[in-house]
């Protein structure tokens, strides 16, 4: 083989091995998770990153002071706490298995109305070649994907 083709081969497959490679990112950054400065300013943060699937929100925050709440489109957009999807008092790590788009606030006080939320979407991770897997492994996959779109690690006290 052509020593050429081997090298691209190489930088090809190191490239598909790291964008596979799942991300963590701290909501807010320094600031983390509590009432912004601004109303954008979440909005914002989420901007600047490009979310996958498999990567994790990091949410740093003092217990007793915010929670992480999930929210359906519908009641982000009017901050209504009735009907959470999920729900932590505790700081903590979500892992998003899905390509969807997720709607995280603060269900204390004014806090979701004062900015404390923000819409993100995680795309489909790349998937590298594999073998096609049996018919039944591929079923019992689809639904366990259907079933859980993240997977919530506390980070408590």
């Amino acid at each position: 083989m052509n020593m050429k083709y081997v090298v691209v081969l190489v930088i090809a497959i190191a490239a598909i091995a790291a964008m596979a490679e799942a991300a963590e990112y701290t909501v807010g950054d320094d600031m983390g998770w509590m009432v912004p400065p601004t109303p954008d300013y979440y909005a914002t943060w989420v901007s600047k990153y490009y979310f996958v699937e498999n990567d994790t929100l990091v949410f740093n925050f003092k217990q007793g002071m915010h929670d992480i709440t999930v929210l359906t489109k519908e009641d982000f957009d009017s901050c209504n706490m009735a009907n959470p999807l999920f729900q932590s008092p505790e700081p903590g790590e979500i892992m998003v298995m899905a390509s969807d788009t997720f709607y995280f606030t603060c269900s204390f006080g004014q806090h979701c109305a004062n900015g404390q939320k923000f819409a993100i979407y995680f795309a489909s991770a790349p998937i590298p070649p594999s073998p096609s897997p049996c018919p039944s492994e591929s079923a019992t996959a689809d639904q366990a994907k259907q079933s859980r779109k993240f997977k919530f690690v506390s980070m408590g006290n």
